[in-house]
């Protein structure tokens, strides 16, 4: 917002201007802004004859402005694409120093609350406040019918909850020049269907794995409807990949379609509450910041890059962030990619070195590398992200048939566990993506063991010209089933002496929920995968948990 048509360095000089704006959020979405400002001359030949704001990508209306208290016509006009100029001129004004002009204004918009499936999203737009300004104070009010908070951010000087609404106050000092960035309500759920298009040139018959969209314990949860035809085998690698192997016969073509639905769960995390370097668990410090192909972590670039940006007296999320801003700061986006046939991966070394725009791979190539050559382990996710804004929120890895998928980052803090950041979107939309993740990002693959594999779905197909990967987001999935383990048994040959000494049975248990399940005898189940276990005579329960680490005992004798 500045003063027209006083510059802004002449603006400084002048005037103190100092801002209250409360944000009302109504149920269906519009937002009614009411804004205070309050200029203060700090000579006595000036006065200001205009005020004005500009807005990117809001659609403003029903606009009355009063200044001094007295009604005042509006000017309201679009000089640029997808840019609004509101001007109030001052009908009367006061002069002298320390004499007050007040511009009081209310407007609506719907293009601050926006609903996603089942998440009300809300931004607020940041503005660069001139230095002179010592009141800023924004008032963001949303309704308990959007359901409770997934996040805000930055994080609100205080929350209240007053007159039948959950209220968020910021102060200059809280308040970003990004903006405010929040989202409500429980979780976002989606439906899917992906087919997987099995290819076998060869003579003879052979055995293909497709990487199934996988749970991410507290984040995503899937559940795997139907698998057409049925797969021969589901594991779980060592990212948690859930790989289902199909036979194909000699010369011939599989194709495989996989519906379900998915629950995606926000988090927020504060850097400052981060585990410390030293106490990153020594398997995964081992296992994910080995050098690979495009995360060159071995390399000389990468290694000094890695070695100015480490502070060893800050935790692990405190360093991965000063990666995280680097990034977001210096790398430009090619938004041309989407449009291109193909776009060629470069790298971390390319992206660190090289002048030029880049795409979503790139931003998270330099964000793993650098985070392994610090010795904080990182690794890749290839999925889908819903957007609105091409621009802002811009997804590059297109594939055969219009299908295109977007890669980010994650990182392992010992306090948090794995993080996922969005160093892309943090660069495009010029927000917060590293502090959360919002809740359209729907993860198919994870990539730590290797920087190429497994492939995500939509890169397994006959053609160019078919989509493969459909995703809902209308708010009506079938995730809003609550989580039912069922487990198929069937009693096996204990070859076990110890085991039959002790008074033990053994049992293949068959995973037919649907769902992921977690700690069954210390395993993780896969939807449709086996595994043995040892019940005591007797035993008929087992004790398993869900994504989320809740604790169930389910009878399976």
């Amino acid at each position: 917002m500045v003063l027209s048509p006083i510059a802004k360095a002449q603006t400084e000089q002048n005037f103190i201007i100092n801002y209250d704006i409360r944000y009302d959020v109504q149920d269906s979405g519009e937002t009614l802004v009411s804004q205070t400002t309050t200029i203060t001359s700090l000579k006595n030949d000036v006065v200001p004859t205009t005020y004005s704001f500009k807005t990117r990508y809001l659609d403003v209306y029903d606009i009355v402005a009063q200044t001094n208290g007295k009604k005042t016509e509006v000017r309201n006009e679009m000089p640029g694409k997808n840019e609004t100029v509101i001007t109030v001129p001052f009908s009367t004004y006061s002069i002298g120093e320390g004499k007050q002009n007040i511009v009081t204004m209310t407007y609506k918009t719907k293009g601050i609350a926006s609903r996603i499936g089942d998440v009300w999203n809300i931004y607020i737009q940041g503005i660069d406040t001139p230095e002179t300004t010592t009141v800023y104070n924004i008032v963001l009010s949303v309704p308990p019918s959007m359901g409770p908070k997934i996040f805000v951010s930055p994080a609100p000087a205080t929350e209240k909850f007053e007159n039948g609404k959950n209220n968020y106050y910021f102060t200059k000092e809280s308040f970003s020049s990004k903006g405010v960035t929040a989202a409500f309500g429980k979780y976002q759920s989606l439906n899917y269907q992906i087919k997987y298009q099995l290819k076998n040139n060869r003579i003879l018959g052979s055995v293909y794995e497709v990487a199934l969209p996988p749970d991410i314990q507290n984040i995503q949860q899937v559940r795997y409807e139907s698998i057409d035809p049925k797969p021969r085998k589901i594991r779980l690698d060592k990212d948690g990949n859930a790989l289902a192997l199909f036979w194909v016969g000699p010369k011939s073509n599989l194709e495989v379609k996989l519906t379900g639905s998915a629950k995606i769960m926000g988090r927020q995390i504060n850097p400052d509450f981060g585990g410390r370097i030293t106490d990153l668990p020594k398997d995964l410090v081992r296992e994910y910041t080995k050098n690979q192909r495009y995360w060159e972590s071995n390399h000389d670039e990468i290694k000094n890059f890695a070695a100015s940006l480490l502070d060893p007296n800050l935790n692990v999320s405190q360093n991965t962030k000063r990666v995280y801003e680097y990034i977001s700061s210096n790398l430009t986006y090619d938004q041309t990619a989407a449009s291109q046939n193909l776009v060629t991966r470069k790298g971390a070394v390319a992206a660190l070195t090289q002048r030029g725009a880049f795409t979503c791979m790139e931003f998270t190539d330099l964000f793993v590398a650098t985070s392994r050559a610090m010795g904080i382990p990182a690794r890749e996710i290839n999925g889908y992200a819903f957007t609105n804004d091409n621009v802002g929120k811009p997804i590059s890895i297109s594939l055969k048939g219009g299908d295109t998928l977007h890669s980010w980052a994650e990182y392992y803090d010992p306090f948090y566990g794995w993080v996922q950041i969005d160093p892309t979107w943090g660069t495009t939309s010029g927000t917060d993506y590293f502090t959360k993740l919002d809740t359209n990002h729907f993860a198919f693959v994870i990539k730590g063991k290797s920087s190429e594999y497994p492939y995500p779905a939509g890169a397994y197909s006959f053609s160019d010209d078919e989509k493969l990967v459909d995703i809902d987001f209308s708010g009506t999935s079938n995730s809003d089933e609550e989580f039912n383990p069922v487990l198929t048994v069937t009693k096996s040959i204990n070859i076990n002496p110890l085991k039959l000494a002790q008074g033990y049975n053994r049992y293949i248990i068959d995973n037919t929920s649907g769902y992921f399940i977690y700690d069954l005898q210390g395993k993780t189940l896969a939807p449709g995968q086996k595994t043995g276990i040892y019940l005591k005579n007797g035993q008929t329960n087992v004790s398993i948990k869900d994504f989320r680490n809740k604790s169930y005992s389910v009878k399976i004798l």
